[in-house]
């Protein structure tokens, strides 16, 4: 069951990245698109997805589950920043690779495949756990990740005022809506949701226009990408469920945990890194390769949740 509903998140997924590669192949969109869509995707589309998820009924969460999750998600967001500049010195990663592969450790594909795949296995009650994670992603990928994008950006300066970005207001935005129960217009709400529901269909196209040239030979080939995936998306996914097997007895908590860790690299990075004009080519790869192997990876890390 797990197995078929993450191969259909894949079919989809590659449908959209290949509709991204072959509109850019053909010319129908060109180089400098990329980067505005990319800035559309981060600055529009990304904060809508973030506060439109607080507009579901959200008075079954328990605030002593909601703090015992987000502590949780706070140490495994905290582990994998120091994991990824730990790859980056064990695997002796090129300083031109160096910032992709700390993005690519830590930020998975929570939305288009991790709220799908944990409501099908896992049901309603580990969605809102995903929705947690997800105000936290967003809050250390507008944050630390565009820190980390914008450095050595020629002509571009970091500053603490960089963390004041759309992304990171919205997500004090969906927090005020559920902390405060507050109600938002509907008229508000669809506006939204037309923003939010761009998000995914634009960001998969940025990412199919980033891999125009790349050649499979040269993913598969990358024995640094196989052993940073074989170790990041299996390895580190399995010893986290065996260790928290006596950590977090509740079952749904830590298997969301889990999967989490067990998701594929995750899009928003390439946003960033296109928005900003760095290399995409090593994010791009690890998607590719880790996206099409999580069908695998992901139902193997269950067994031992």
């Amino acid at each position: 069951m797990s197995s078929l509903i993450v191969l259909k998140q894949m079919v989809m997924i590659f449908a959209l990245i290949l509709t991204g590669y072959f509109l850019y192949k053909k010319k129908l969109i060109s180089g400098a698109a990329s980067k505005d869509l990319s800035a559309i995707v981060v600055d529009v589309c990304c904060p809508a997805l973030i506060i439109s998820s607080m507009f579901q009924d959200m008075s079954g969460i328990s605030r002593k589950n909601v703090a015992i999750v987000a502590a949780a998600g706070i140490v495994y967001y905290a582990f994998l920043i120091l994991l990824g500049f730990g790859f980056t010195k064990f695997l002796k990663v090129p300083k031109k690779d160096k910032e992709a592969y700390v993005l690519m450790t830590v930020f998975g594909n929570l939305g288009f495949i991790g709220l799908p795949v944990a409501s099908a296995i896992l049901g309603h009650e580990s969605i809102l756990y995903v929705v947690i994670f997800n105000f936290l992603y967003n809050i250390v990928i507008f944050t630390f990740g565009i820190m980390l994008v914008k450095k050595g950006v020629e002509g571009v300066e970091r500053s603490w005022k960089d963390i004041f970005t759309p992304g990171f207001v919205s997500c004090f935005i969906a927090f005020a809506i559920y902390w405060f129960d507050l109600t938002v217009p509907a008229s508000v709400q669809s506006v939204v949701h037309y923003c939010a529901n761009a998000c995914t269909f634009l960001s998969m196209l940025v990412i199919g226009m980033s891999v125009v040239g790349m050649k499979p030979a040269a993913v598969f080939g990358n024995r640094r990408l196989l052993l940073f995936t074989g170790i990041r998306f299996v390895l580190v996914p399995v010893v986290a469920a065996l260790l928290l097997q006596s950590v977090l007895t509740d079952y749904i908590m830590r298997a969301t945990v889990v999967l989490m860790l067990a998701l594929p690299a995750g899009n928003m990075p390439v946003m960033l890194a296109e928005q900003y004009g760095k290399d995409a080519h090593a994010i791009s790869e690890s998607i590719i390769l880790s996206t099409l192997l999580s069908v695998v990876t992901i139902t193997f890390v269950f067994m031992f949740v």
